[in-house]
């Protein structure tokens, strides 16, 4: 199994960061001197995941051009031997391969993975990593997130979902995984996926993380999936192949994890990076 490809879809519509993000796309909110996606973007380099493919809506061109080469602004900065302020971004862009695919109407996560579909190799697996969730490394090896499921992926020949416990308050907030046997200490089997339960009828306080390993299959079943309220939800196309005998494991996060998605885990993230 030889992972080279990742998926970031980027184009829903941040109503959570209204007015801001009427211009700003969330993902280009600044933490600090970077925007949330060039996070993401170097997860997946750094996993040597070097074909990053972006789901864009099509107001959001400002993420294609930031991961372009500016050569007016980089002759300017050239002039007064500042380039080094731009060193980080152009290594990125000069190492990975960047492609765009444009979802018009925020379907939801499903239907912006579908958008991918053509780029993605028969019997291929691929990763998806959500820029709403930053998880910075916290081995000695400075580990990238999303390689840790990719050894799970290989290990177990089978698609893999980032999980993390949450407190029983948070349950409800998740979508949850229900076991159906522990691999290791920090693997499991999923019988299911439980789309934000009750905590009553929660079985684990194990939460969906937005780190995924698929499998190409899953643009097979995806169209299969009963809709809700239109849309056609992820965890419900898991669990048809689950279902269907197809093996999803769970792999507990190891980094820290920070929920940009929210103004509250923005600030947090912003603060953490400023100690």
């Amino acid at each position: 199994m030889n992972i080279t490809k990742i998926i970031i879809p980027a184009a829903g519509i941040g109503s959570r960061f209204l007015p801001i993000t009427k211009s700003i796309p969330k993902e280009m909110l600044p933490l600090s001197n970077k925007p949330a996606i060039e996070y993401i973007v170097q997860e997946a380099a750094d996993a040597k995941l070097h074909d990053v493919m972006i789901v864009l809506s099509p107001n959001k061109t400002v993420i294609i051009d930031y991961f372009s080469h500016n050569h007016h602004l980089e002759k300017i900065l050239e002039e007064q031997n500042k380039l080094y302020y731009l060193s980080s971004v152009n290594k990125l862009i000069d190492s990975v391969n960047f492609q765009y695919f444009i979802q018009n109407k925020p379907l939801g996560l499903a239907n912006a993975l579908l958008h991918v579909q053509a780029a993605i190799d028969d019997d291929e697996f691929f990763a998806v990593a959500l820029p709403d969730d930053i998880i910075l490394p916290t081995d000695s090896n400075n580990t990238p997130e999303i390689e840790y499921l990719m050894q799970a992926a290989q290990q177990t020949q089978g698609m893999v979902i980032g999980v993390q416990e949450v407190p029983q308050h948070l349950v409800s907030s998740y979508g949850i995984v229900s076991c159906k046997q522990q691999i290791s200490q920090n693997c499991f089997e999923i019988a299911s996926l439980v789309e934000k339960p009750s905590l009553e009828d929660a079985p684990s306080n194990l939460a969906i993380v937005g780190r995924y390993v698929f499998h190409q299959k899953l643009f097979e079943y995806i169209p299969k999936t009963i809709r809700v309220r239109s849309e056609i939800l992820l965890p419900d196309t898991i669990n048809l192949m689950i279902q269907h005998g197809f093996p999803v494991y769970a792999v507990k996060i190891q980094g820290k994890r920070f929920d940009t998605g929210t103004p509250k885990g923005l600030l947090e993230f912003i603060l953490h990076e400023a100690q």
